[in-house]
């Protein structure tokens, strides 16, 4: 069998990428080639020793009703689906205050805060535009309540695709201690706010 750099390209892998394709190389080196094909496999069972199953076949008014009944089931599915589908678009978000947000360029958003409910949260809906795409996988963006001007309650994390998303969040905080609210652009998982990109 080939070496390990003759099947795979190591350039731009970690070394514990490596290390783990270096471990299932070895292992697959190890086990080496899979047995022959037993000579019982290697040609299809012959029409007479295959088993032939019959169905009992239905009287023609009968698959009629049956074809009938099938189309009603489809039906009632199909509405059933498309009901439940307009019932969750269309759930209820009781809005309470509706803090407009402002960034660079054409980037906004405004954020929908309802009733608190009765775990003492206030469900939030974030709906934002003109905010790019990250283009990193651990790239996303932060809503968080802001003292002094600085972010200082994260609120929740999203990310974008497209010219327009909403998310909804629920956060426990008291409005009362905080002065407004700041969109940052995150990174990496980390827990400090990065560089604000939308504001109220």
């Amino acid at each position: 069998m080939s070496d390990f750099r003759d099947i795979v390209d190591t350039d731009g892998l970690d070394g514990e990428e490596e290390a783990r394709l270096r471990r299932v190389h070895d292992l697959l080196v190890q086990a080496g080639p899979p047995p022959d094909l037993p000579p019982s496999l290697e040609r299809t069972p012959e029409a007479a020793e295959a088993e032939i199953v019959q169905f009992p076949l239905l009287p023609r008014r009968r698959w009629a009703a049956l074809a009938v009944a099938a189309a009603f089931l489809v039906l009632i599915a199909f509405a059933g689906g498309y009901l439940l589908a307009g019932s969750k678009g269309s759930s209820s978000f009781a809005v309470e205050r509706v803090v407009p947000m402002q960034g660079a360029g054409d980037a906004q958003a405004i954020l929908r805060i309802s009733s608190k409910d009765g775990a003492d949260n206030w469900p939030m809906e974030l709906e934002v535009s003109g905010l790019r795409k990250q283009l990193h996988r651990a790239s996303y963006y932060e809503l968080w309540l802001t003292k002094g001007g600085k972010p200082v309650e994260p609120c929740g994390f999203f990310r974008v695709d497209g010219s327009t998303t909403t998310v909804r969040m629920s956060v426990p905080y008291d409005f009362a201690q905080a002065d407004g609210w700041v969109v940052t652009a995150q990174r990496d998982g980390a827990r400090v706010p990065g560089p604000v990109v939308l504001r109220t």
